[in-house]
């Protein structure tokens, strides 16, 4: 169960930093803080709130790798989203994950996904209901879960919420340096594919689970609870299907992307190839290709190629090639990281080279 510390903030603090009582709890927003600063953990956020933050701005729950504070009660309109009087705010429950230096990401974000199921059980809500700061109001929060930071996608972190067992105890403090980690307890039965996976002693996080699930021939790997099930399935059965070579492109390395880029991009990442990227709105990012590769067109559709790249490099999956996308993508190929796509660009460059050692999907 997730130990929450309650550390809630006067009546004075919620008058002038949230518009009160009503919220109504349909939504969780996990956020993370942005403040990588030593110090900066839980107690350091919750403080900043009890003493009348500076900002206008408020949330419902911080967490660190030691500890969850709730500062605002569930029903409170809290001031984290963005979207003034949208359901952001006066529908969400908002968390803010901590990101300080000094303490354990990993064991942050586990805190973070058990403090979600614990509110998604108490108020009735399922998975398609947790939503990004980005869904409200496009900032780019959570920042380090949109960009796989640490290897740790935002789909990870959905798959984390999961995979939370009650018996966990999350939300507790982390072992100290002499004290043993407790280990997983085996679990041989049931159909969580990531107790199975920590009970081998093999990595659960769900870019793990995409590698395994290509090697038993399952394509699109996306966390579903019927995927995880059906790779369950498989693991146990035995032998996966050898890996296929990843198919090497013949491109010219000059950093502009065109037809012949995007024909090796959807053969490498599986999908359609046809040389169009489809539904796309025009932005300064769609605006920088060349050689009539955009289909540029309005609706909410998108690429299914760029779905599958965004879902590869950890960045929201909505099928629109943007500042977020090519910030993920120049985070994942290690170049200059700045959301703008150049004519020409170095990131293309990284990627037409990739492409043709066949090193691009990893």
């Amino acid at each position: 169960m997730v130990n929450v510390i309650k550390q809630l903030v006067s009546q004075e603090v919620v008058n002038q930093r949230s518009y009160g009582k009503g919220n109504k709890i349909q939504y969780i927003t996990p956020h993370q803080t942005g403040n990588m600063g030593i110090g900066a953990n839980a107690q350091m956020h919750a403080n900043l709130q009890s003493n009348l933050n500076a900002r206008q701005a408020s949330w419902h729950y911080q967490v660190d790798d030691r500890m969850v504070i709730q500062s605002f009660e569930d029903d409170v309109m809290c001031w984290a989203a963005g979207d003034g009087r949208g359901p952001g705010n006066t529908a969400s429950i908002h968390i803010e994950m901590c990101i300080n230096a000094d303490g354990g990401y990993e064991q942050t974000i586990n805190n973070g996904a058990a403090l979600v199921k614990m509110l998604m059980d108490k108020y009735g809500l399922d998975r398609s209901r947790i939503k990004q700061h980005h869904d409200w109001s496009g900032k780019n929060c959570p920042a380090q879960l949109r960009a796989g930071y640490k290897g740790i996608t935002w789909e990870d972190f959905l798959n984390k919420v999961d995979g939370v067992q009650e018996e966990e105890n999350f939300g507790s403090p982390s072992p100290g340096p002499n004290q043993p980690k407790p280990k997983p307890k085996p679990v041989e039965n049931g159909n969580s594919i990531v107790d199975y996976l920590n009970a081998q002693g093999i990595d659960s996080s769900f870019k793990n689970r995409a590698i395994l699930a290509k090697q038993y021939g399952m394509n699109n790997y996306q966390g579903t609870a019927a995927q995880n099930i059906a790779l369950l399935e498989k693991i146990k059965k035995g032998v996966p299907k050898k890996p296929q070579i990843a198919p090497k492109a013949n491109l010219n390395v000059d950093g502009k992307w065109g037809k012949s880029t995007t024909r090796a991009l959807q053969k490498a990442l599986g999908t359609p190839v046809d040389g169009i990227i489809s539904n796309q709105p025009k932005n300064s990012v769609t605006n920088a290709f060349y050689d009539g590769t955009i289909h540029f067109a309005s609706g909410k559709q998108g690429s299914p190629m760029v779905k599958a790249l965004q879902r590869m490099i950890g960045a929201n999956p909505d099928g629109f090639m943007g500042p977020h996308t090519v910030r993920a993508l120049q985070i994942y190929l290690g170049t200059v990281v700045d959301g703008v796509l150049s004519r020409p660009s170095l990131v293309v460059k990284e990627m037409q080279r990739r492409l043709n050692a066949g090193t691009f999907v990893k």
